[in-house]
């Protein structure tokens, strides 16, 4: 099996500044990211849904912006920016959901859920505050799966598994390019935790969020590895964890307990699960590198981009 990798033909140019995409690809699309991202939600983050230096009410719609000009178009630009035209296009057609066994979209959309599950039943209190509303539950999930999808989803993994993990992967390991993926994408949100996204979570639940982001990533590097790079699973599993956060919240459990607890089942849950592959698969998590005859970014030299 062969994933997607840094590994392609780097177009030469003599604009500067692609030349210094080009030569530092990872640190250019984190900071593009994060840059974009963070001054999309400025506003958000001032109004009376954050902090309230500004008189107006944006609600969280106002996230949705600063996701798609973050790691959607950051993860687009640096691919032109590398691959020109040739790259945009692998890119694109790695969104076609095709070759994929049906085991990953059972994973994707009952599998998460599941995991998710678990780790919220092994809290504390769980059980009296589980109050199942069944018939709910096979409607609040497909609509907001499909909500997911193209919001969070389509956004954010463009950007996090289209160009990130292959890069990450090729230069550290899918086992410490996941985890640094996994602190680098929890960290983008920090901003929101200034806002009624964050829900009051203090420096203790940032910290549980990100291990148990951690975690997922390393669940998602293994689905993205033995799916071929396949964007079409990423973004599906992205849209049913946060898909199953929203039915959890209305049809499970009650919102106030799913806001305070949900970052340790994520933790509980995906620590858990990424522990296992990382063991099972010593450490290699489906990944195989391309043969050396591709051209890594990382291999080409200044004199080479000339």
């Amino acid at each position: 099996m062969q994933t997607p990798s840094s590994s392609y033909q780097v177009v030469p140019s003599t604009n500067p500044f692609r030349r210094l995409l080009q030569r530092y690809p990872l640190i250019s699309y984190f900071t593009l990211t994060y840059m974009f991202t963070w001054l999309s939600w400025l506003p958000y983050v001032l109004s009376l849904d954050g902090i309230g230096l500004l008189p107006i009410h944006l609600t969280q719609l106002g996230i949705l912006p600063g996701a798609f000009l973050g790691p959607f178009f950051s993860g687009f630009l640096m691919t032109a920016a590398l691959e020109g035209k040739p790259g945009v296009g692998r890119l694109l057609r790695r969104f076609i959901p095709k070759h994929i066994g049906w085991q990953w979209y059972l994973l994707a959309v009952f599998g998460v859920p599941i995991i998710v599950t678990t780790g919220f039943l092994l809290q504390p209190g769980a059980e009296a505050e589980l109050h199942p509303v069944v018939p709910q539950i096979f409607w609040v999930f497909p609509l907001a799966l499909l909500l997911q999808i193209v919001t969070s989803g389509l956004a954010e993994e463009p950007g996090w598994r289209g160009f990130a993990l292959p890069h990450l992967q090729r230069q550290c390991g899918p086992v410490w390019g996941s985890i640094l993926l996994g602190i680098l994408w929890q960290c983008w949100h920090l901003p929101l935790y200034l806002t009624e996204w964050g829900a009051g979570a203090g420096w203790f639940e940032i910290t549980v969020a990100i291990l148990g982001t951690i975690g997922l990533t390393v669940l998602m590097t293994w689905v993205f590895n033995h799916t071929r790079g396949n964007l079409f699973i990423a973004i599906l599993l992205h849209a049913s964890l946060d898909a199953f956060g929203m039915t959890a919240a209305t049809s499970l459990f009650s919102m106030q307990w799913i806001r305070q607890h949900d970052n340790m089942a994520l933790f509980i849950s995906f620590s858990v699960v990424a522990l296992i592959l990382i063991i099972v698969t010593r450490g290699r998590l489906g990944y195989r590198q391309q043969s050396l005859e591709d051209v890594s970014t990382s291999e080409y030299t200044t004199s080479q981009l000339k």
